[in-house]
């Protein structure tokens, strides 16, 4: 019968000791043996070059096959090609970063160095870290990975853990980025001490649908004068061989989520980071508009069916740039006014064909509308998403009332080719935001989720599924750019935040008219009187 389990081992840093580590292993396998791999984490090669120079000439066998990181430390960066290579039949090194998937069905990512600014081959940033997810971005029903291999640790690794190491060591940030959103089954690193840490949950209790739990292991370096434990066994069954009541059964001893906290506090940084000046609230308006603060998460009216403005839907104290009425708005932004809501090309926009579709009177939000707007809008929607497929493009929607005044949809083309890559772009760019973003059922209608007043973030992808939430703690204001602008979607990052991108008017109506021009043949708006 053939088994369902690989039979794997792991070891810490084996910083040249090469030949303690082959007696080791040809103990450990003659006893305990067959194994599929050894996969070493940390520093592998030492100051022994001779030694060193051995190992790569392939005159120093390994027993069992045998996959090794990349440098942490520069000294030993030259003994290491660009790429990954076969060092001898037994010997593989994986390469700074990657995905490795084996024979037996196991999906293992790994990243090699420690976190810096230097391009040196040691060193890894956040450049690394998107390529690495960029792959995973486009696996249709992405959960998790089997194994990550780094040889650093994730920063807050023990956090809401009952056993603690037995010495502080070092994190990176990034990397607890990375794991909050590959959420490896078991996750190994090196360059620190023995510490198996408790399992910790991937989703919150009661608040989210229940994902398998992560163990870490850190494990100290071969032949350690404290005799700490640093090689591993296990047997692992691949993700996609288990079921699900399998693979989400949760150890008795299961922890919290340990970089929730970090991550909070990450996005909270980025917020301060965009704010426009000292005692100023960041923006989140792409057309000249000056936000308000959050919107109260506790109101409990109606939703507004009818034609009048309703409570939450009363004239702002100021100037609203959005509302057409106000002469100082943009109308050169303009791309086609219909009975109840107006298209125009955002300030700062993504794309060329990037609008926005918004309410001509004042309106809060889709949910505080009344139902002819809401109507209007799904024919804007569905007049570009014509627009858009002409173009050999797909259109994807999304509303934020959150820090705003007026209804704001934004629908921004993408190319075909990168819409497998939406969901998962979203749903993990919102993990490793510290929330999550739930799909709506096909018979759910947004006012069924959220009462009017309430904040939210609604994307509609061109499938026509639906991703939600109303955890707006931390929410970035930026999140729809953030997402759409990403590698494997636009890959235009420079223009997540839009003040950054502002075109001058002369290119803008340049742009506008473009955008006329492109949308006249599905323009329903050409039927109506309205100005």
């Amino acid at each position: 019968m053939v088994t369902q389990q690989a039979k794997i081992l792991c070891c810490g840093d084996v910083n040249g000791n090469f030949v303690d580590l082959i007696k080791k292993l040809t103990v450990t396998e003659k006893k305990n043996g067959p194994f599929d791999s050894l996969f070493c984490v940390g520093e592998f090669f030492g100051d022994d070059d001779e030694a060193n120079e051995k190992v790569i000439n392939g005159n120093i066998e390994f027993p069992i096959p045998t996959y090794i990181l990349g440098p942490s430390n520069p000294r030993y960066s030259y003994l290491y090609p660009e790429e990954s290579i076969e060092f001898s039949a037994n010997l593989t090194y994986l390469g700074k970063k990657g995905l490795l998937n084996t024979a037996s069905g196991l999906q293992i990512a790994y990243l090699s160095g420690v976190e810096g600014t230097s391009k040196e081959m040691n060193c890894f940033d956040k450049s690394d870290i998107d390529e690495l997810l960029v792959p995973l971005g486009t696996q249709v029903g992405f959960s998790g990975t089997d194994i990550l291999l780094t040889s650093m640790w994730p920063a807050e690794v023990a956090r809401h853990s009952h056993n603690q190491p037995s010495k502080p060591v070092a994190g990176s940030v990034l990397l607890s980025k990375l794991v909050s959103q590959l959420k490896p089954r078991y996750h190994f690193a090196g360059l620190g001490v023995h510490y198996e840490r408790q399992p910790y949950r991937n989703h919150r209790v009661l608040l989210e649908p229940a994902r398998h739990t992560t163990r870490f292991i850190g494990l100290a370096p071969v032949n350690n004068p404290e005799k700490q434990k640093w090689l591993y066994a296990c047997n692992v069954k691949p993700m996609r061989k288990m079921e699900k009541e399998e693979l989400t059964a949760q150890p008795p001893n299961a922890s919290e989520f340990p970089y929730r906290e970090l991550l909070e506090e990450m996005a909270a940084k980025e917020t301060l980071d965009r704010m426009n000046g000292k005692g100023q609230r960041p923006e989140g308006s792409q057309y000249r508009f000056e936000m308000g603060g959050p919107e109260d998460g506790g109101g409990r009216k109606r939703h507004n069916n009818g034609g009048d403005d309703g409570p939450r839907n009363k004239q702002p104290a100021g100037p609203c740039w959005f509302c057409l009425s106000n002469v100082d708005a943009e109308k050169h932004l303009v791309v086609a006014i219909g009975t109840h809501c107006y298209a125009a090309m955002p300030k700062g926009p993504l794309t060329e064909d990037h609008v926005m579709v918004l309410s001509v009177g004042h309106i809060q939000s889709q949910v505080a509308a009344p139902v002819e707007v809401r109507d209007e809008i799904e024919k804007f929607k569905n007049a570009f998403t014509l627009m858009a497929n002409k173009q050999g493009k797909a259109l994807v929607t999304f509303e934020r009332n959150f820090r705003t005044q007026h209804l704001q949809v934004q629908m921004v083309m993408v190319d075909k080719s990168s819409t497998k890559a939406l969901k998962s772009s979203f749903t993990s760019a919102a993990a490793c935001a510290g929330f999550e973003l739930v799909t709506m059922g096909p018979d759910e209608n947004l006012l069924d989720m959220v009462n009017e007043g309430c904040p939210y973030f609604v994307a509609e992808l061109p499938d026509g599924s639906k991703l939600f939430t109303r955890n707006m703690k931390g929410f970035p204001l930026q999140f729809g750019r953030e997402v759409l602008a990403s590698t494997p979607i636009l890959d235009c990052e420079d223009k997540v935040d839009w003040k950054s991108c502002v075109l001058a008017k002369e290119k803008e109506t340049e742009l506008v008219n473009k955008l006329k021009a492109d949308f006249k043949p599905f323009d329903f708006t050409a039927d109506d009187d309205s100005d």
